[in-house]
């Protein structure tokens, strides 16, 4: 039996050791897995992916971040052999390590998707992706490349059909999946220039990444950007984009929609006229109504410079003066009257007189209005003013 103690650690320890141990193997920080899909979910409320990786012998599970798997060009499902990817850490709360996966690659589209940025990046610094011209707003025809058999065309002739008749359509097929589809669209896309069409469409009805590898084509991109007619890219593919919508002057996310870019609505246009109409009436109307305006302005101006019309306007301005005038003396009148009214009121508020009809007296000895009994002392003869007469008086005692 061992005499040495086991070193002891709790569990969450312990998956932080195991997790501290994988973070700082460098062969894991970034490394490619291939396998099969199983169990895969999406969590509606964070937006995670969440599935199995296995192959014959053994599984391991794996999880991809929302910010990840929005960059995804295809949603994988249960079955889909794969190459994810990622790193690998120890999800230490449950104690088991999985793939954190940033990228998601299915039968070898990883070179393709290399391959597809390369082109693009070529393209758009040769300024390739940069004309973008206005798509008339009332064409008198189109052309409609795409295959001919393919429902595509159907709904591009029936919302032109339907949203302005008059438009004329020449249809040019052309292959649009395959190996030869790169040269017919190309080919298409020449003929086109050869007519009097206001607009181009060109495209097809969605389809997976290898149906819309035609225009993914560096030919096909540069035939777009060298159309003299304005273009609008109708792929079909609402979430990726090819080469050849980054070169067209408008990309459509359907045909359905390419077709509603391409034309005004007939029903938009009687509004419109409808509107224009009224908005032209409200204006010959406001034109009458400042001619009206400016006749009676003049009309006015001939009254006022009459020699009748003076004199009234004298008289008026004389009536005004001598109101003002009246107004002003009256003003006057009343401020002197209270300001005297005023003045005899403090006058008979100061009057000593006053101050003795109200009860009071004022004593004497001699000449001088005593103020303070220190002033007085015992047989002083004093005088006594009321308000109505004097009174003689001897002063018998004097207290504090």
């Amino acid at each position: 039996m061992l005499n040495n103690k086991p070193f002891t650690v709790t569990v969450t320890q312990l998956n932080r050791k195991i997790s501290f141990m994988l973070s700082g193997e460098k062969s894991f920080s970034d490394l490619c897995v291939k396998g099969e899909i199983s169990n895969f979910t999406v969590n509606s409320r964070s937006g995670h992916i969440f599935f199995t990786l296995k192959d014959e012998n053994s599984s391991v599970r794996a999880v991809m971040f929302r910010s990840f798997a929005q960059e995804l060009r295809f949603m994988p499902e249960d079955g889909m052999a794969v190459t994810v990817r990622g790193s690998v850490k120890c999800y230490e709360q449950a104690g088991q390590y999985q793939i954190y996966v940033s990228e998601i690659m299915s039968g070898g589209e990883g070179a393709l998707s290399a391959a597809f940025e390369k082109l693009k990046n070529k393209l758009e610094s040769e300024g390739v992706f940069a004309q973008k011209r206005p798509i008339p707003a009332f064409p008198s025809r189109i052309c409609v490349i795409t295959s001919e058999t393919g429902a595509a065309l159907q709904d591009i002739l029936n919302i032109i059909g339907r949203r302005c008749p008059q438009v004329r359509v020449t249809v040019i097929p052309a292959v649009v999946q395959g190996e030869y589809a790169p040269d017919s669209i190309v080919s298409a896309i020449r003929l086109a220039n050869e007519t009097d069409a206001d607009t181009i469409i060109f495209g097809r009805g969605g389809g997976s990444s290898e149906d819309l590898s035609a225009f993914n084509s560096e030919a096909v991109a540069r035939a777009v950007f060298g159309s003299r007619i304005p273009t609008i890219s109708a792929v079909g593919h609402e979430t990726d984009f090819t080469l050849a919508d980054f070169a067209a002057d408008k990309r459509a996310p359907t045909p359905s929609a390419a077709a509603e870019l391409s034309v005004p609505d007939k029903g938009e246009l009687f509004s419109l006229l409808d509107s224009r109409a009224a908005s032209v009436g409200r204006q010959l109307n406001r034109v009458i109504e400042n001619k009206t305006a400016a006749l009676r302005t003049v009309d006015t101006s001939i009254r006022i410079k009459s020699p009748k019309q003076r004199l009234m306007g004298d008289e008026h301005r004389l009536l005004a003066v001598y109101e003002r005038i009246r107004s002003q003396l009256a003003a006057a009148v009343e401020s002197k009257s209270r300001s005297f009214a005023h003045t005899a009121a403090v006058i008979e508020a100061l009057n000593p007189l006053a101050v003795l009809m109200r009860g009071y007296s004022i004593t004497y000895l001699g000449e001088k209005a005593l103020i303070s009994t220190d002033d007085v002392k015992k047989g002083d003869k004093l005088k006594i003013r009321l308000s109505d007469g004097v009174i003689d008086a001897v002063a018998e005692d004097v207290e504090k």
